[in-house]
């Protein structure tokens, strides 16, 4: 059994933004982020998340997600996850400001 571990970075705002909100509503979101070992900005950089998020239900509370993980660094390096699925928008997001 293999176990991942690493960190999604993405950023709406400033001059290295990962993530667009291209239609709202409903929202529609394309993302280019950064996978990190580590939670810091500072962490080695190993793949991006490239993928899309939109609105999957009709209160806004659901997300249908295709992302790919793309791993350009270390034990990986080459390899490629794809997630596809339903994510409770309200579970999904944690935010840290620095």
């Amino acid at each position: 059994m293999t176990h991942l571990h690493f960190y999604f970075h993405e950023m709406y705002s400033g001059p290295n933004a990962t993530g667009l909100v291209v239609a709202v509503p409903p929202a529609l979101i394309v993302i280019d982020d950064m996978l990190r070992e580590g939670p810091e900005r500072s962490s080695k950089l190993i793949g991006r998340a490239q993928g899309l998020s939109a609105q999957a239900s009709l209160d806004g509370t659901a997300l249908l997600t295709a992302i790919n993980f793309v791993f350009t660094e270390g034990e990986y390096n080459g390899s490629t996850v794809v997630i596809l699925g339903k994510c409770n928008r309200f579970l999904l997001i944690i935010i840290e400001f620095y």
